[in-house]
């Protein structure tokens, strides 16, 4: 019996004096390790959120940035202004005459790959204008089916906002698997509101952002969220429930915490449950660009799965400690417990627990100096971080181990713990060595003992995940170059540097010449591919320096620093056109390109962002006009002459929409009688404040700017309405020339636009005659030849026009379905006296009857050159010597007397001779 009381007071003892301690040491331990790590989750899930609520508003805000920008340009202007009364008078028809001139126009605002669509909306809130031409056009905001759509709600507020495209709008959407936004901002001209302007921006730009999950392991998920009345609807996909974008929609209530807290506004982390109840580390955010909720989570099991190991491995092995220490203990009543067993299996715990950690921990004690600590333990976790193994550390000063602890704040923090008990977290420090270059996370504790702990955590991935994401706002996506908000901090930090130090500084505005074409005929992808080679070729031809960036579309923008003089400026430009002018290897085979390249300089030509921009585009603009592939210096009579420029071309837009043009009409005459048997439509502009102006002075400018389009469109449309108002006063036959400019061949709507002119006004075979010019059949003879073959097979007469000037092949002429040509005045004027006028134009007149052809001599105003023409049977003579251009009301009542009748009495086809 007195064995047994010994072995139980044997047992309790024990247990009093070695298990409960041991069972206070494991719980302290594992608390302060589950609380370390809770906290570095929710640092780093929070860490992950900021960044990706960082990417979206700056992307968000710099497309806001965009619409501000693009509702001042004097283009959406102008189409407001002359498509809002022509909406109002004829509806989408009477547009439709303007649309085409638009859409060339504006849709290279929205030409950076970002945005889908442009929209106009007028003030009545009817969509008046498309870039895309969608199905909804003419649909009212206010009234329409489309009246309780966020576009609509946008519209009614008149200002800045961004909603997404829902249902309503679906037909506007990039495809039926990608979101996209509406960017509204009212137009304004003289200080009052005209319309809105709408751009259509592509999120799907935003998912690789959403969907990184870089730093949240496998069950880490971004959620994304709107609030609706009292409804939240999900806007991106979720990992448990199917098809949930745009179409998951629960009641406010409802849903989950952290959503309902980010779409009151909040920001906040925490230990939680997501929209499916799972318990998650979260960290939610409020998108105030978007107005939509983010809940960026990992879960918890994922999460917390170290600390959950390190508890079992422990509880496990104390339980194990406790029935052999109770064995031990009941032995003990009868022989001497063997004390080594015991430190055994504490050793063995203590092992269990350290090795199940991922983050990297070491047990320090202080050395005699007391500024310093040596190595008492290290886990496995800290030997795969640092790169070292227990027989290399263990007895080791750790300032020896790691000489970079100094620098990196560690080994102050590990002092400052021991000092005061306190424990320190570092968020985010750089350690670096001969060896190591770590982005660390660590945390410094004393243990009660005396002994320091310090526990770490390897953070590289996620910064590099964070490097990449902010990578992503401040460059060009598809170049890698700054982008234009870069492109401005830079610019504006570098005028700062230059001021300071008293230096020239250069802004050169890069274009591509003809890039639309590439683009047009070979398609987006290898436009695509040439940005990049263009892009490659700029960084190679500047100092690192120095500033690269794409403004956007083909736009360029290098800012050159530190310069000493002009002749720097000139030979770096050199550099760069001789760069960019060399041939291009790309998949589709060679392409060749040419910059115009405009330069300002500061100081002198601007000392602000802005107006060094400004003038640098103006200089290249001026480059343009000199005819492309040079490199002009910005001058004060570039922007007296811009200005002129712009209110020469405000004026044009203006008198398209108020048509304040008229059709004079020149006679063309038989040579063998002098018989009227056509006129050519000659376009003149009656300007409020200039009087008649004829298109010399303004068909260039809208070639330029492609207003040539609804110039055309009407020419064609008054002409043909004038051969019916002819043949209603009894002139039965009378064939109207008209010219068809480059722009309008090249036109794929310029046969159905022609038919439906004939058609309206019932003119038949004969009476319209179409007349292009030797040099645009021969730029692209196979494309010229499919489309007169069209207009031809319409059964109107097809003309070239200033023949003789463009070095035409005659292979090509000969297949050509052309049935008269028009001899150029530079040949006819010299006629009498210059022998190889008379040649060629004899020449001429040869080779087109043998080919079947007519010939119209323009430019005849004397009678010797009549007199030689009609030598060599001319068939058809135009000049002054039978009548300049007049006008319908001058020419018409003359007609009926001088059109010669045949032997009907009805007058003769124009055709005959």
């Amino acid at each position: 019996m007195k064995n047994m009381a010994l072995s139980w007071r044997l047992l309790l003892g024990f247990l009093l004096v070695a298990v409960l301690p041991m069972a206070g040491l494991a719980g302290f331990y594992l608390y302060n390790f589950e609380q370390t790590l809770r906290n570095t989750v929710l640092e780093s899930v929070s860490t992950v959120a900021d960044k990706k609520a960082e990417q979206i508003n700056t992307f968000v805000n710099e497309r806001l940035a965009d619409v501000r920008v693009h509702a001042q340009h004097d283009g959406v202007r102008d189409a407001l202004q002359v498509m809002t009364p022509l909406f109002q008078q004829g509806g989408l028809a009477a547009v439709g005459l303007v649309d085409a001139r638009f859409k060339s126009d504006l849709s290279a605002l929205v030409g950076t790959g970002l945005y889908h669509d442009m929209l106009l909306i007028d003030v009545y809130g009817n969509v008046i204008f498309s870039v895309k031409r969608e199905a909804e056009l003419g649909t009212n905001l206010k009234n329409g089916p489309y009246r309780d759509t966020p576009l609509a709600l946008a519209f009614a507020q008149a200002m800045t906002s961004l909603h997404t495209d829902l249902t309503p709008f679906a037909a506007y959407a990039p495809s039926a698997n990608q979101v996209s936004a509406f960017l509204v901002t009212p137009v304004l001209a003289d200080g009052r509101t005209i319309g809105a302007l709408v751009l259509q921006v592509e999120l799907a730009t935003l998912m690789p952002v959403v969907q990184d999950r870089t730093g949240l392991g496998d069950t880490g998920e971004t959620v994304l969220a709107q609030r609706q009345g009292q409804s939240v609807l999900y806007t991106a996909a979720l990992d448990h429930v199917a098809s949930a974008a745009y179409r998951y929609q629960v009641a406010l209530g409802s849903s989950a915490q952290p959503m309902q807290q980010a779409l009151m506004g909040n920001h906040g982390g925490g230990i939680t449950h997501d929209y499916v109840g799972t318990e998650v580390a979260a960290a939610w955010r409020y998108l105030p660009a978007l107005r939509w909720g983010m809940v960026v989570k990992v879960d918890s099991a994922e999460a917390f799965a170290p600390a959950r190991q390190a508890a079992q491995l422990t509880w496990l092995a104390f339980a194990v400690f406790v029935l052999l220490s109770g064995g031990t203990a009941w032995l003990l009543g009868r022989r001497i417990v063997h004390t080594e067993g015991v430190l055994a299996v504490q050793e063995a715990r203590y092992r269990a627990m350290q090795g199940s950690m991922t983050d990297g921990v070491a047990l320090l004690l202080a050395d005699a100096s007391g500024q310093d600590f040596v190595f008492v333990d290290f886990n496995a976790a800290a030997q795969r971080i640092a790169g070292l193994t227990h027989e290399q550390v263990l007895g080791q000063p750790i300032t020896r181990v790691l000489p970079g602890l100094q620098a990196s704040g560690i080994l102050a923090a590990l002092l400052a713990t021991q000092q005061t008990g306190q424990t320190h977290t570092l968020a985010l420090v750089n350690y670096q060595d001969e060896r190591l270059n770590l982005w660390l996370e660590a945390d410094t504790v004393r243990l009660p003992g005396g002994e320091m702990m310090l526990v770490v955590q390897d953070v590289g991935e996620r910064r590099q995940a964070q490097a990449r994401i902010e990578h992503l706002a401040r460059h060009d996506t598809l170049t890698g170059l700054f982008n234009r908000y870069t492109l401005e901090t830079r610019l504006d930090q570098a005028l700062l540097a230059a001021r300071r130090n008293s230096e020239m500084l250069a802004v050169l505005f890069i274009d591509l010449d003809r890039f639309k074409t590439i683009n047009d005929s070979m398609g987006h992808h290898v436009g695509d591919q040439l940005l990049v080679k263009v892009a490659r070729r700029l960084l190679a031809s500047v100092r690192g320096s120095d500033i690269v960036a794409r403004q956007g579309g083909d736009e360029f923008v290098v800012v050159l620093c530190s310069l000493d003089g002009m002749a720097d400026i000139a030979t770096v430009a050199h550099k760069i056109h001789e760069s960019l002018v060399a041939p291009y290897q790309l998949s589709s085979g060679v392409l060749h390109t040419s910059p115009s390249i405009g330069i300002a300089v500061f100081p002198a030509d601007g000392q602000t962002v802005d107006s060094l921009l400004k003038n640098a585009d103006t200089a290249m603009y001026a480059a343009k006009d000199q005819g492309r592939n040079n490199t002009q210096y910005f001058t004060a009579a570039m922007t007296a002459k811009a200005g002129e420029r712009l209110k020469l071309e405000s004026d044009l837009r203006r008198a398209i929409a108020e048509e304040q043009f008229e059709l004079f009409y020149q006679p063309q005459v038989r040579t063998v009688d002098h018989t009227l048997c056509g006129v050519e439509a000659l376009i003149r502009w009656h300007h409020p404040e200039r009087g008649l102006i004829g298109p010399a002075l303004f068909i260039g400018l809208a070639e330029e700017t492609g207003l040539i389009l609804p110039i055309g469109r009407w020419v064609l449309s008054q002409a043909c309405r004038q051969r019916a108002l002819w043949r209603q006063q009894g002139i039965d036959t009378l064939r109207i020339a008209v010219n068809l400019s480059a722009y309008q061949l090249r036109d794929p709507e310029l046969v159905q636009q022609v038919s439906q002119a004939m058609q309206a006004n019932q003119l038949r075979e004969g009476d319209l005659e179409l007349e292009v010019t030797e040099s645009v059949a021969m730029s692209d003879p196979q494309a010229a030849i499919v489309q007169l073959q069209a207009l031809r097979a319409l059964g109107l007469t097809l003309a070239i026009d200033d023949f003789g000037t463009g070095y035409s092949s005659l292979a090509y002429l000969k297949r050509l379905p052309i049935q008269v040509l028009k001899l150029d005045r530079e040949f006819v004027r010299d006629i009498e006296t210059d022998p190889n006028d008379a040649a060629i134009s004899a020449a001429t007149l040869a080779l087109a009857h043998s080919l079947g052809m007519q010939v119209v001599a323009e430019g005849v105003e004397t009678q010797a050159q009549r007199d030689f023409l009609a030598q060599h049977q001319c068939d058809v003579l135009q000049g002054y010597l039978f009548g300049k251009p007049e006008s319908a009301g001058t020419l018409g009542p003359r007609l009926p007397s001088w059109v010669r009748p045949d032997s009907t009495g009805r007058s003769s086809r124009s055709g005959e001779s």
